[in-house]
């Protein structure tokens, strides 16, 4: 049984629809992804999900307000995912060997000092995102993902003024929770 030219074409004109959006924005949603995960390869295959997730809802999210909002939220989610799915894997693998060059070349201090920055940081974002998950999002997309607060506003799908304080809020917050010492104003 064969679809009628007429669903063939507006099935068309969706596809269509949807890969102009998605391409417009997958600059900002891969950088989005990176934020959090650190990695080009899995904020790639965490967008991906999320695109075949935003296709399937591309009616959905077409007719909603902001869509961009919504597909921020899917992206979000499928981040998630990934955290969750890379926990269940990790829990069930078993190492096969050590053959690999990989496996045998061993740790040094600078791979060390290099992640040593990002640590208390990580555990700051994480402890914000509990705490406010809104002045998170904010930080990560204004201060890692070097969003205006234009874009901020319209991805998070709250005002321009919103974003600015939640940011500002945000880094303060992570200020105190990283214990860093206070800043000067300079000298008068």
């Amino acid at each position: 049984m064969t679809d009628s030219p007429e669903k063939e074409a507006r099935q068309s004109e969706l596809d269509q629809a949807f890969t102009a959006f998605f391409r417009q924005h997958k600059e900002e949603f891969l950088r989005v992804a990176m934020t959090r995960l650190r990695n080009l390869q899995d904020a790639d295959d965490a967008l991906m999900d999320a695109a075949i997730q935003m296709h399937r809802k591309w009616i959905r999210i077409e007719a909603h307000s902001n869509p961009i909002a919504l597909a921020y939220t899917i992206l979000n989610a499928k981040i998630t995912d990934f955290y969750r799915r890379r926990a269940r894997h990790a829990e069930r693998e078993i190492p096969v060997g050590t053959d690999s060059a990989a496996y045998n070349r061993a740790v040094t201090v600078d791979d060390i000092l290099t992640l040593r920055g990002y640590e208390s940081l990580d555990h700051a974002l994480a402890e914000l995102q509990k705490r406010a998950p809104k002045q998170a999002d904010c930080v990560r997309l204004h201060y890692l993902s070097g969003m205006t607060f234009e874009e901020i506003a319209e991805y998070l799908n709250i005002t321009r003024g919103a974003a600015k304080g939640n940011a500002h809020l945000g880094r303060k917050k992570l200020h105190d929770l990283m214990d860093l010492p206070e800043t000067g104003k300079g000298d008068s």
